[in-house]
């Protein structure tokens, strides 16, 4: 729905603006309306019309997107390297390739390098790992020479001298014992006996010594030995493993160096048409070209199906949510002199597209899918797409043009036949217009509408148009007269509300104005001077819409019936209700002075803001209370507070001595607005 629905909520009810003195830090409203009319030329009306009509009306939303394939083949580049690669030779843009046909061609040259230093390396690996394997093996043969060999040769030695010593040791005993029954019958000599006797004990060390070195080599020597050997083949085992793990490393870099080079032609993997990934991104852009350095996995070239060819439009947030899937689309191409295609709304984006940091609104992909003969559509074009959200049959429409919002109001200039005896036709308001015999004149009307898209609103059947009603479709064009009938029209309203006679040509006494401000539960008019210009003690038509026309900043509602009575039985304001009324009041000043000179939206008016208010600068340099050549929200609220407070006491004063006031325009709502106000917005 457009933004120009967001003020309908106030529906049937009347709307009247109050005096809002704009000035800050005590400026009057005097030197505000010369500098106002020094500015303002006199205005020269020119109108264009439109008629109102009944007919279908199609809500719908109208963007530009570009077309592309929904199924793309993505051509990226697979070459790693840290600072990208240069194209060295594309195929052109539009070219219809086949399958095997080269595409692109990138730079080798630094993976050339850097495939000469990884080969040297991948060198030194293999030979380390050569060296460690046959350490290992030594090692491995080292310990089977040993178990096999060695250790084998050692025990038979051992052995053979442990049989060599027990047949010693058995002969020495043999010969013991004979000694000894020689000994017995006295025929040997007890020296010689002794000898045989030590020759036994002889023999039974040497044989204990050979055993005990057959078990030492058994049990300890041998698994010393071992330890020795698998320790050596452990530690050159790791040594291989970390060898050819170092080489297996280098050898992968290698093969992957290899591999980018081979990556650097690329080659079509299937047959298509050409179409070069060029990007643009805010002040980022990428064109695919010879010399242009592309990064990893970034895309260089798109074959695009092109029996299946889509739209992408990104879609505003204020409308995705009347965009669904299914949605009819008319797809009009104007490089195809504005030949339509129909579509169908296929998918939505979850998530917002990437913007550029100074875009504040969101906006979010859209796809429509090219139905039915897409002859001639080519991808990349451009196309104006009109989603169809829904359609209301016999409905009165008008341009959104004519369309003029004020202060959550809605109103357009209705041209009618002159009538002379027509006070909306005076030449204070609607005028006498046209050529001789065709004289008409302008009057504003107050609408509402319910729907509207890109072209026109639907306007309600009770707000006053009519079926052939001709529309002012260029009211901002007319300003001031815009601004004057707006005024008359609020001047009205206000009098057939709170004049005795409830006509909205009467007039208001200083009772009405009071009832008036009680009613609406807020000071409407403070000082009867500031619009009773004639000083007769009463103010009408006229001079309550000159009053509006020149204060024009705010406008108060009248609430349903129930509301206003309830107001006008409320006890008086305490101090507390007074001083908080001061404050929001102050506070909605501020915040209207901030939204027309506080461009950075940063709660303070500066220097450089200061300088481009033009005229408005001076008075608004009153403000700056603590003179740093800048005024902040604090300073504004505290500005309206004290004029709020020194308006009403002038005020009250002011009615003491006079009904007809005669005091300087003034009074209006407490606390500041920004300077001057209204106007055709």
């Amino acid at each position: 729905m457009s933004a120009l629905r967001k003020s309908r909520n106030l529906g049937n009810t009347n709307l009247i603006f109050v005096l809002i003195l704009a000035s800050i830090g005590g400026v009057g409203y005097y030197a505000w309306s010369m500098l106002q009319s020094a500015i303002e030329p006199e205005e020269v009306l020119n109108f264009q019309f439109s008629e109102a009509k009944r007919e279908l009306f199609t809500h719908s939303i109208r963007e530009t997107g570009d077309i592309e394939s929904a199924q793309n083949e993505e051509i990226k580049c697979e070459v790693r390297s840290p600072g990208g690669v240069e194209i060295i030779s594309v195929v052109d843009e539009g070219v219809v390739v086949q399958e095997g046909d080269l595409l692109v061609e990138l730079d080798t040259s630094t993976l050339e390098d850097q495939q000469q230093a990884q080969q040297v390396l991948v060198n030194g690996a293999e030979s380390t790992k050569t060296s460690a394997s046959a350490a290992l093996r030594q090692a491995e043969i080292s310990k089977q020479e040993y178990t096999d060999g060695t250790f084998k040769t050692n025990e038979q030695v051992e052995e053979s001298n442990i049989l060599i010593a027990k047949q010693q040791l058995s002969q020495a005993q043999d010969k013991s014992a004979f000694s000894e029954r020689l000994a017995a019958k006295g025929f040997v000599t007890q020296q010689q006996l002794s000898g045989d006797r030590f020759a036994v004990q002889r023999a039974q060390l040497d044989l204990a010594l050979y055993e005990t070195r057959l078990k030492t080599l058994r049990e300890i020597t041998r698994e010393k030995m071992l330890v020795g050997f698998d320790a050596d083949i452990e530690t050159r085992k790791a040594a291989l493993e970390a060898a050819t793990k170092n080489y297996d490393e280098e050898l992968k870099k290698l093969e992957e160096i290899n591999d980018m080079i081979k990556k650097c032609t690329i080659m079509a993997p299937k047959a298509g048409t050409v179409v070069h990934a060029n990007y643009q991104y805010g002040d980022q852009s990428f064109t695919v070209e010879p010399g242009a350095t592309v990064r990893e996995r970034q895309a260089i070239i798109r074959l695009p199906d092109l029996d299946q060819l889509q739209v992408k439009t990104p879609i505003a947030e204020g409308k995705i949510a009347s965009v669904r899937e299914g949605l009819p689309v008319k797809i009009k191409v104007g490089a195809l002199e504005d030949r339509e295609f129909d579509g169908t709304v296929t998918s939505i984006n979850r998530y917002a597209e990437r913007q550029h940091w100074s875009q504040k609104v969101k906006r979010f992909a859209t796809f429509i899918k090219i139905e039915g003969d897409s002859e001639g559509a080519r991808v990349g074009l451009s196309a104006d797409v009109e989603i169809t959200v829904s359609q209301q049959p016999d409905k009165l429409q008008i341009p959104v043009q004519c369309l003029h919002e004020d202060n959550g109001q809605q109103f357009v200039l209705v041209r009618v036949p002159y009538d002379a005896n027509n006070p909306l036709h005076n030449e204070a308001y609607g005028r006498k217009l046209g050529e001789e015999g065709e004289e008409f004149s302008v009057e504003a009307r107050m609408i509402e509408y319910e729907a509207s898209n890109d072209k026109v609103l639907v306007v309600t059947d009770d707000s006053g148009i009519k079926k052939g009603d001709q529309i002012v479709q260029n009211p901002r064009d007319n300003s001031d007269f815009l601004r004057n009938l707006v005024s008359h029209h609020r001047a009205r309203v206000a009098m057939k509300r709170f004049s005795p006679d409830k006509n909205e040509y009467g007039r208001l006494t200083k009772a009405d104005i009071e009832r008036m401000n009680l009613e609406l539960g807020y000071e409407g008019i403070s000082n009867m001077g500031s619009a009773d210009s004639n000083e007769d003690s009463a103010i009408d038509i006229q001079e309550l819409t000159a009053f509006i026309t020149k204060t024009q900043d705010l406008l108060i509602p009248l609430e349903d019936q129930s509301v206003i009575e309830a107001n006008g039985q409320q006890a008086p304001e305490t101090k507390e209700e007074k001083e908080a009324r001061y404050k929001k009041q102050a506070e909605e000043g501020a915040t209207k002075v901030l939204d027309n000179f506080d461009k950075n939206d940063d709660d303070v008016i500066d220097a450089d803001e200061l300088t481009k208010a033009g005229g408005f600068a001076e008075f608004l340099k009153l403000g700056d209370t603590n003179k740093d050549g800048s005024i902040s929200k604090d300073e504004l609220i505290a500005g309206g507070i004290k004029r709020a407070k020194d308006e009403e006491a002038k005020a009250a004063a002011g009615d003491k001595k006079s009904a007809g006031g005669g005091g300087r325009p003034g009074g209006g709502r407490p606390g500041g607005g920004r300077p001057g106000g209204g106007g055709a917005k």
